[in-house]
């Protein structure tokens, strides 16, 4: 495990080499997120992914100013992590999971994401958008029951690839509730 400076000004975590076969787990963090997370969450993500799956495992923070200059992040983030694989799974949590809605739509080598908690009022469009124009193999939608924006939840489109999912009992952070947390990947997006 060796730690990079990189796209956003802040320390990365990277958790192996990039590997011959072109894979990569990326994890866009929430808003002006660290790159551990409260109790050492995507870290602890971060390497059950790359010792179970095989996966290289890199844990982008999303910066603060992230909405003035939202696609130029995410066009940073493609060019470090996605635009030279073959196969990413992509996580994001909050703000995070907001622009991997976004933008994933772009670079046909995400083939799978998870959306935890996006912040689905900012701009409604731009998420329908980005998710009927997804064509890759899974995308995974999940809200806490006690998130905000868990209102939204009926608005997204019935598609095959589109899975909504609930936590009962979760909030925005999933507080008292990090290990369910830490588990979302297994369950939604390497099931």
């Amino acid at each position: 495990m060796k730690k990079l400076k990189d796209i956003t000004g802040t320390y990365l975590w990277e958790y192996a080499e990039d590997d011959d076969e072109g894979k990569a787990f990326v994890i866009l963090t929430g808003l002006g997120g660290s790159t551990d997370g409260f109790g050492n969450k995507y870290s602890r993500i971060a390497e059950y992914v790359q010792s179970d799956y095989g996966f290289p495992a890199f844990i982008v923070p999303t910066p603060k100013d992230v909405w003035e200059k939202k696609e130029r992040f995410f066009d940073e983030v493609a060019a470090r992590f996605i635009q030279n694989k073959t196969c990413v799974y992509l996580m994001g949590v909050s703000t995070g999971a907001t622009m991997a809605l976004w933008y994933a739509a772009k670079y046909p080598q995400i083939k799978r994401v998870l959306c935890v908690n996006h912040v689905f009022n900012i701009n409604l469009h731009l998420s329908s958008s980005g998710i009927r124009g997804f064509c890759g193999e899974k995308m995974a939608v999940v809200f806490g029951e006690k998130d905000p924006s868990v209102k939204w939840a009926e608005l997204l489109p019935a598609l095959p690839h589109l899975q909504t999912y609930i936590i009962p009992d979760a909030d925005h952070v999933f507080s008292g509730k990090l290990n369910e947390f830490i588990d979302l990947p297994k369950k939604y997006l390497f099931a």
